[in-house]
This record gives C-alpha cells, sequence and structure tokens, in this order.
C-alpha cells in the first residue's frame, strides 16, 4: 500500500472507531443496565418475582391446555378418516356392477 494511502485512511479509521464508541457505548450501559435488572429479577424473592413466578406457571398450565386440545384433535381426526374410509367402502358395495350380466 502506498504511504500516501495510509495517511489518508488512518484518520478516516480514528474518526469511524471514535463515531463508532459515542454511539454504542449509551447503548451498551443501557443494555447492561436492563441484564441487571432482569437477572436481580430472575434470583430475588420479591413481589416481581412472585408475578413472574405466577406468570410462568400460567404459560405451563395453557400450554398444557392446548397440548390437551391437540392431542383431540388429532384423535378426532383419526375417527374422522376412519368413518369416511366405512362409508366409502360400504359405496363400493352398493354400486351395482358396471360388468353387467354376463352371457355364458
Amino acid at each position: 500500500m502506498p504511504p500516501g494511502m495510509v495517511d489518508a485512511i488512518a484518520p478516516l479509521i480514528a474518526t469511524f472507531m471514535i463515531g463508532i464508541f459515542i454511539l454504542l457505548f449509551p447503548l451498551s450501559r443501557r443494555l447492561g443496565r436492563v441484564l441487571e435488572e432482569w437477572i436481580k429479577l430472575r434470583h430475588e424473592s420479591s413481589p416481581d418475582r412472585d408475578r413472574l413466578e405466577r406468570l410462568e406457571l400460567g404459560v405451563r398450565e395453557i400450554r398444557q391446555l392446548v397440548e390437551g386440545i391437540d392431542q383431540r384433535m388429532e384423535i378426532l381426526g383419526e375417527r374422522q378418516d376412519f368413518m369416511e374410509s366405512l362409508i366409502e367402502a360400504r359405496k363400493q358395495e352398493s354400486l351395482p356392477s358396471e360388468a353387467g350380466p354376463a352371457s355364458s
């Protein structure tokens, strides 16, 4: 790389790095505070912790109910398929033969 190009690129890289630091430093501090609060909420015994546990319990109960409904719907689908196959078999039996009377 020519020496003149290095002299032109070095200030651009330094400016870019300083700009990124200025932009990301407040965001990283805020993210650190949010993570700290989240960790406290998860590990402390507080009203918020109790509320979080109740919410998690409610979510688990709802998940179990939805899984139960899904199992019931699957069983109903299997029963419907079975009934349709029986109806189709009965229709096939009741249809007259297309060959007609056999001539000997």
